[in-house]
């Protein structure tokens, strides 16, 4: 297996050049999954759209969320109801346009307190949630009796507890539909959409005070590259409130929350639903992964550094506590497997130090150079924050020629429930693969999963990758399909083996490096210089604060 003239990093020099060389509707700075669904929607009208991302998609906030695709519950409380009734709308859109990506679980919420208020108060929140939307897909929540919850939840803490309520919502592999959407305007967009990594935008350049383009350097050669388009559109989210290329065209405070999570193996807590605990101010979530529990998160001001974001030592003692609150569990850090932190881009003022009651709308502004600036807004409706900055970027009378097409556009590698699970039986039976383990190819890659193990017969990698889910394909088909240039974006975005195992995926990052290194020509001494890096990374950044987890 050996790199070739039409490998990746062929491919992207074409890529640059024609950044260079060529003239774009839309020029879009960002590769979360607004500036990804930005780069989709634009093409979806038929516009030529170049996307530029100084580190990997989704590198940023949108690898490190929750991992909900939900309408909200908490809003529901803040009186926020239209913000409620359209991420509902987007939730069940998302799980027709990407069903291999969403799907809806089941989750308890307990009720504690004086049986009135328990049973009345929040059983009233859960019809208002029904009837916005929440009901149409995973049906109406169920008002559940103390010894039903028990029976769901065994150690659930029973002083006080009077019952529970069961819902529905979704979940998804952020950092995995993220880049799905950005290869679906790539790949299915006729050529007109264009995404180049590690390219960081230093500069808006402007003639007679309108934005003409950006001057861009590529981290990977160090050489500089102007990028020239009709319109500009920021889409760098919490990097808005630190000095970067737009300044403070924004026009509006951007305040990073920091939201932070614990990753808990699954056998640690022996429930088969996820759970909503309530908690003073705020909702904190026990979510369902396939080998371990997400819980989080945590809602702080944070002005660091945005690509340093990493849980502290207080936000992940105090994830413990509330489960430990609720659950007779008794966990500590020794239980944890990992721990990951993401900033979100929201739009206001700070009260008293906390950011819990800022607004999750978004908001687009196009400043006097015309560019058009994106913050704010949820995971959930990225399609919608998407359209809407587009729309802006255009203007009233060219966005109502060219409309966005996305609302019914499926998301690459997407089919129905029956042709998946027939995918996945087939991909088994075919390949000598462990049903799970068939299941979960299905999960990442959808009907692309063909594709995958085509590429794994051709090359002799249809191994699993150590005792992980993965395949040894699937290393190669991130660097020659899915953009990717490092361990890092294999390990913590096209697989989650950076938080996903104790030792942050160090069993398997020499065979990593070794599978990029034949793709990319990185010799021995290269393989061993990006493991180590990695490695270094992805425990500062995903480890247990104050503990040494290598050879856990």
């Amino acid at each position: 297996m050996t790199g070739s003239e039409a490998g990746p990093l062929a491919r992207r020099s074409g890529d640059l050049r024609r950044l260079a060389d060529e003239r774009w509707d839309l020029v879009v700075v960002g590769g979360g999954v607004v500036g990804a669904g930005i780069l989709l929607d634009a093409a979806s009208r038929g516009l030529r759209v170049a996307l530029l991302e100084q580190d990997d998609v989704a590198s940023g906030t949108s690898g490190r969320s929750s991992r909900l695709i939900h309408g909200g519950l908490r809003y529901l409380e803040q009186l926020r109801v239209h913000l409620v009734r359209e991420a509902l709308d987007e939730r069940d859109r998302l799980l027709d346009l990407a069903p291999h990506l969403v799907r809806l679980v089941p989750l308890v919420f307990p009720l504690y307190g004086p049986p009135a208020l328990a049973r009345l108060g929040y059983g009233a929140g859960f019809v208002a949630y029904d009837l916005l939307g929440a009901a149409r897909r995973g049906g109406r929540h169920r008002q559940l009796s103390r010894e039903a919850v028990l029976e769901r939840v065994p150690m659930l803490r029973r002083a006080r507890l009077r019952g529970g309520i069961e819902y529905h919502d979704g979940i998804e592999d952020d950092a995995r539909f993220a880049l799905a959407v950005a290869r679906t305007a790539v790949e299915d967009r006729g050529g007109e959409a264009i995404a180049v990594t590690r390219l960081r935008a230093d500069e808006v350049l402007e003639e007679r005070g309108r934005a003409i383009g950006v001057r861009a350097r590529d981290r990977l050669a160090g050489e500089e590259i102007v990028v020239r388009g009709e319109r500009i559109v920021d889409a760098t989210g919490v990097w808005g409130a630190h000095a970067g290329p737009f300044g403070s065209g924004f026009g509006m405070r951007t305040v990073p929350s920091r939201g932070s999570h614990v990753v808990v193996p699954r056998a640690r807590i022996p429930v088969q639903c996820g759970m909503t605990l309530r908690v003073p101010g705020r909702v904190v979530f026990l979510i369902p992964w396939p080998d371990a529990w997400i819980v989080g998160t945590t809602d702080i001001p944070d002005g660091g550094p945005p690509e340093r974001t990493a849980a502290t030592a207080a936000e992940v003692d105090w994830l413990l506590d509330t489960v430990n609150d609720v659950l007779d569990v008794g966990l500590t850090r020794a239980d944890l497997i990992g721990t990951y932190a993401g900033l979100r881009p929201l739009v206001g003022d700070a009260e008293h130090g906390s950011t819990v009651k800022i607004s999750r709308e978004h908001r687009v502004h196009r400043d006097a150079r015309g560019i058009t600036h994106v913050r704010g807004g949820k995971y959930t409706t990225y399609r919608i924050m998407a359209a809407d900055t587009v729309d802006v970027a255009l203007g009233d009378r060219e966005a109502a020629m060219r409309r966005s097409q996305t609302a019914d556009l499926p998301i690459r590698g997407a089919a129905g429930t029956a042709e998946l699970r027939r995918l996945a039986s087939e991909s088994a039976r075919s390949h000598h693969l462990d049903a799970w383990r068939a299941e979960r190819l299905i999960e990442r890659h959808g009907t692309e999963a063909a594709g995958v193990l085509a590429l794994g017969r051709e090359h002799g990698l249809l191994r699993p990758l150590g005792d992980s889910p993965h395949l040894e394909a699937e290393v190669l088909w991130a660097a020659r399909r899915e953009l990717a240039l490092s361990l890092d974006d294999v390990l913590a975005r096209r697989t989650r083996l950076a938080v996903e195992r104790a030792d942050r995926g160090a069993a398997v990052a020499s065979r990593v490096a070794e599978i990029l290194g034949a793709e990319f020509g990185w010799d021995a001494a290269r393989r061993a210089a990006e493991v180590a890096s990695y490695l270094d990374s992805a425990r500062r950044l995903y480890g247990v604060p104050g503990e040494d987890r290598r050879e856990r």
